[in-house]
Order: C-alpha cells, then sequence, then structure tokens
C-alpha cells in the first residue's frame, strides 16, 4: 500500500502560510520509505527522499531539517517496526534540555502564588459543594471495594 508524502510537511507549510497541497510536493511511497524520509528530515539526511524523488531545489529549500516534530511522524509511520526509529530521550519533541516537564509542574506547586490560588479556590462555594460530593463518593467506592475483597472486577463486569 502506498503512501502519499508532503515533501514539504504540513506543519512546515502551515508555518509559512500555503497550502501543502500544491505540485511538486507530492511522492507516493511505502510505509516504511515514508517512515525513513520523516526520520532523515530529523537526522539532517535527505537520502532517504531522494532515493524515491527527485523534487525541484525550491521545494527542497523548504524541508525543515533537524525539526523533532518529524520525528513524532517518523515514529507514527514505522508503528515500531524500524529499529533505527527512536523517540526517546533528545530525540522527542517534548525533550526539554534534561528537564522532564513533570519536574517543572512539582516546581510550580511549591510556589506561594500557586498555594493562594488553591486557599481560594477551596474557599468557592460551587467548589466546596462538588469536592464534598466527590469525596462522599469516593469514600463509598473504597468502602464497597474493600467489602467485595481485593482483586475482584465483579463490580466493574455488567
Amino acid at each position: 500500500m502506498k503512501h502519499k508524502h508532503h515533501i514539504v510537511p504540513k506543519y512546515k507549510c502551515k508555518e509559512l502560510g500555503i497550502d501543502p497541497d500544491f505540485d511538486d510536493n507530492f511522492v507516493e511511497v511505502s510505509r516504511e520509505q515514508h517512515a525513513l524520509i520523516h526520520w532523515g528530515y530529523k537526522c539532517k539526511d535527505l537520502k532517504p527522499l531522494l532515493e524515491v524523488c527527485n523534487p525541484p531545489q525550491w521545494v527542497i529549500d523548504m524541508i525543515p531539517l533537524e525539526d523533532n516534530r518529524d520525528s513524532i511522524s517518523a515514529s507514527y509511520i514505522a508503528l515500531g517496526e524500524i529499529e533505527q526509529i527512536d523517540i526517546s530521550g533528545e530525540n522527542n519533541p517534548n525533550w526539554k534540555g534534561g528537564v522532564s516537564v513533570g519536574d517543572n509542574r512539582k516546581a510550580y506547586y511549591q510556589t506561594p502564588e500557586f498555594k493562594e490560588y488553591m486557599r481560594a479556590y477551596k474557599q468557592i462555594p460551587e467548589h466546596k459543594v462538588k469536592h464534598k460530593e466527590y469525596m462522599r463518593a469516593w469514600r463509598l467506592r473504597r468502602k464497597l471495594e474493600k467489602q467485595q475483597g481485593q482483586g475482584t472486577l465483579e463490580q466493574y463486569i455488567g
């Protein structure tokens, strides 16, 4: 089955303000070739693309190289079947120089601004009512789970 590959990726066309379906921006390739082309873009290597087509220079000039968004495309298209495509660590588009996204969130929760916001939020009457109802339901669920025994799925079936 052939894949329709946009030589200049859709995200780049959107950034440039052009229609991604312009002439000279398509090539039909296999799924494996498609994934390798995107991985090549990420690795600053146009060889996989040039093996299947010869686009005009003005199209090649618009191809974004070393953009981590292509690693996600490559990984998605490869379906985990191409060993050289690896989106862990620095290859992941969410990589922020060694800092995990969750680390920043934990630090934010400790700031005085966030704590003050939560104190004010908890004083809102609608929130108090919703929270009280939620906790009542949560305690009831926990009580029922303990009565039925650990590890049973009967409460969720049927």
